[in-house]
Formats: C-alpha cells, structure tokens, sequence
C-alpha cells in the first residue's frame, strides 16, 4: 500500500500549521520526557542503591567492631567463636531490615553461617564475593529471585558483600554476606520513580502547552499576514488596473469630449431657429433637439463618472449631516421612482449624530448604492433607506445608512465581486457604480458591504464614523 493513499498523511496534507504543530511536538514531547524519565530515574536510583549498600556496609562494620575481634576471623578453632558471631547475628537482627550473614574468609571459604552445612565450604567461582575480596560493597540483586542451594527462605532479601578490614585498615579480615530485606528500599525507589515521572510528565506538559501557544500565535500573526498580502496584492490589481482605465478615460474624454460639445452646442442653436416654421414642425423638432441634447448630457455623465472612477478627487472632509445628504439625493432620484412605479420608504433617525465627509463624493456614493437597488427592483417594489447612530466595539459611534431593495438579491457566488470594478448581472450596466461608491467610501473612513437582510433582496450597509 502506498503511503500517499494512507489516510493518516492525508490527514496532515491537509491539516493546518497548529494542527500539525500539536501532533509532532507532542510525540516529540512525550518521547523526551519519557526519555529523560528513564535516564533521571536510573541515575537517581542507582545513587539511592550506592548509598544504602555503603550505609549497610557502616553499619556491619561497626556491629563487628562491638563484637568480634581480629583473632576471631583466624583461629582455627571455629566452635570457640561461634557464640560471638551467633550475638552478632541476633543483634543485627535487631533491625527489621537484617535478615542473616555469613562469613568468608579471605580465601573465599565459609567461616560462620547460621547454617552449619556451608562453613568450611569454598566458592572461589562467586564473582560478587571476588569483587568484596578485593576491597568492594557488592549488592547483589539476582538474589531477589535466586535462590543459593541451601539457602532456602532468602530469595527475599537483596545480598550484600561487606569487606571487612583490621584496625590499620591495611588486611583484609574476611567478607560479610549480609541478607537484607527490600521492603523499605523498594519504596524509596518507586516513590523516587513517582517523584521524577510528575517532574518530568509536568515539565513536558508546561513546555507543550508554552510551545502551543507560541505557535498558535504565530500562526495567526502568520494568517494575518498572508490577508493582508492578498489585499495588497488585490489592490495591487485594482490600481493597475485603475491606471489603464485612468488612460483609457482620458483618451476617450479628449476624443469624443470636443465633439459632443460640438453637436450640443449645435442642438441648441438648431432650437433657435424652430420658431420660423409652423408649430406641429416646431414642436417635433424640438423633441428631437432635446432628446439629442439629453443623450448628449448622458454620455458627458457616464463619461465623468469613468473620470471619477478612474481619478477619483481627494476628499474635502467637512461635518455634514446625513439624513440630509439621503433627502436631497431622493428628491433627485424621486421622477426616477415614479416613473419605475416603486415606492421609496425613508426610515430616518433624527438623532442620528453627525459625520466628518465630502458631501459631494458621499451624494455620489448614495446616488449609485440607491440606483442599483431602484434598477434592481421590479414593479410595485420597495427601497428602503434607514439612517441609525450604533457603537463601533469600543472605537466610539458611527453612523450606519442602510438601502435595502425587494429584488431578486445577490447570489452567494457574486457577493464577493460586486465592488469589483466592470463585474456586472445588468446586460447594459457599466460596473463602476457601486465600485466607484465603495472608493468615495473607504476615501472618507467609511466602510461599505452587503448585509443580511429581513427579505429575499439586497441590503447594502454603509458605515461612517461620527463626529461631535
């Protein structure tokens, strides 16, 4: 099977940077503190052993310094010490720990034992006792599952070898196998292993949860970057594409701007010279120098409007009032309403606050937001226009003008290309409308979208900030 059908790495093909931080850093994690659980805890453990084997090897060398002398480990009469080494076991004995011992001499032969069957008996092939000979404390833990021949009932005890020395220090009198039992040390390593594994699963966990956080961050600061490098990069685009149309726009204006001049000027002085003829003659022609006129007066409209689109003017911000701006622009569009048959509502705050904008660019702005809905919606529909002062989350008050339609609305696919320059659903729209509103906008620290409305249709939200 393919690693690339698996759907483990699919997984991560397509998970994100925190996701994909989360998992490996906490196998990485984990793998470390594990790691470095064994390793504290067997360093700790072995230093906890080195010092009871070293205590228990004190403490054996000074109960024999209180009951045995140097003549005692070389006579060769055995029986005549035997008490003295029987007190010395019944005194160890005392502690709860101390099991049994024998005796060895230097030549690894069994001196004493509480079982009378090994003494006189040799184990030169004893490594651990060849060890204690040469002058090491040797514990010898197989003891704890091994049992010696003979030595029944002690597979519970931790053997340890104890060289015991003459008062000069310089000969080696003999070698203490002392049976101890592992309860109590036992218990100090697990609760060694308990202490070092919270330690370390504690450190792992604060470094995961640090680490995360830190990347988290970073990753947002990340995603924000990236959107913001796609804005540049879309304005980037547009203004491009602004300077074409900028060449584009002039071109045209200075072809076609002189001689439309030409024919207006031309459909005026036409209309001085009606009055010679009869009336029905006059009035026809008169129709048709207006309607010449206003066509003429269209073109130099759509014509400034790509000027505007293209060079837009910087704004001259003054305080302006918006209910005000809403009425003047419906008073304009108001023949526009009755000729489509749709009637306009005005649902207007009176304590509305006021804005700091260019009222020329804003009047323009509201002229396209509002003519798009009106072309948009059908007979015997209805635009609303609602003015409202709102808190901007902490930033202070805005103003929020809303012109909401009864059309068919907006498809979800074209909602994000609606203020994109020539997008356009009319077959004789131009696509600079509600671009070129967007710009006058955002020019005067507003802000424009497509909102969520009560019906079926559009509702654009235009959001300008206050002043006092």
């Amino acid at each position: 099977m393919k690693l690339d059908n698996l759907p483990v790495k699919s997984f991560f093909s397509k998970a994100s940077l925190t996701t994909r931080f989360a998992v490996y850093s906490f196998a990485c994690i984990s793998i470390t503190t594990v790691v470095l659980w064994l390793i504290v805890s067997n360093y700790l453990i072995n230093q906890i052993l080195d010092r009871e084997w070293q205590t228990t090897a004190q403490i054996v060398r000074a109960d024999v310094r209180k009951f045995l002398e140097e003549y005692d480990f070389k006579t060769r009469d055995r029986k005549s010490v035997g008490p003295k080494f029987a007190a010395l076991l019944d005194y160890m004995r005392l502690s709860p720990e101390i099991v049994s011992f024998k005796v060895y001499s230097p030549k690894a032969v069994v001196l004493w034992s509480d079982d009378k069957r090994l003494v006189g008996k040799s184990f030169p092939e004893n490594p651990q006792l060849q060890k204690a000979i040469r002058g090491a404390v040797i514990a010898d833990m197989r003891s704890l599952t091994e049992a010696e021949p003979g030595q029944t009932g002690r597979a519970a005890a931790v053997e340890i070898y104890v060289p015991i020395y003459s008062e000069n220090g310089k000969e080696l009198l003999g070698v203490f196998e002392t049976y101890r039992r592992p309860d109590g040390l036992f218990q100090a390593i697990r609760e060694a292993r308990l202490i070092v594994l919270f330690g370390a699963v504690g450190g792992g966990l604060l470094l995961y949860v640090s680490l995360f956080a830190i990347v988290r961050q970073a990753a947002r600061k990340i995603a924000e970057q990236q959107e913001n490098l796609l804005k540049m990069q879309a304005e980037l685009v547009a203004s491009q594409r602004m300077a074409v149309v900028g060449e584009m726009a002039a071109a045209v204006a200075h072809g076609i701007g002189n001689p439309l001049s030409s024919i207006r000027a031309a459909a005026q002085v036409g209309m001085l010279d009606t009055g010679v003829d009869g009336a029905a003659k006059r009035d026809a022609m008169n129709e048709t120098l207006k309607s010449i006129m206003q066509q003429v007066d269209r073109v130099q409209k759509r014509m400034q409007g790509l000027l505007n689109f293209a060079k837009p003017l910087e704004p001259r911000a003054s305080r302006v009032e918006v209910n005000t701006v809403v009425r003047e622009v419906m008073e304009t569009l108001n023949s526009r309403f009755n000729e489509a048959k749709v009637c306009l509502d005005l649902e207007l705050d009176e304590a509305s606050p006021w804005v700091s904008s260019d009222v020329n660019q804003l009047e323009q702005a509201l002229m396209a937001v509002v003519t798009n809905a009106l072309e948009a919606t059908p007979k015997d529909g209805r635009v609303t226009i609602r003015t409202r002062s709102a808190n901007a989350n902490g930033s202070g008050t805005v103003v929020q003008l809303c012109i909401e339609d009864t059309g068919s609305g907006v498809p979800a696919e074209n909602r994000q290309r609606i203020f994109e320059p020539f997008f356009t659903t009319k077959p004789y729209g131009t696509g600079i409308g509600l671009p070129l509103a967007k710009k006058f906008v955002e020019r005067n620290g507003g802000t424009i979208a497509i909102a969520d409305g009560a019906g079926a249709g559009t509702k654009i939200e235009i959001t300008l900030p206050s002043v006092a």
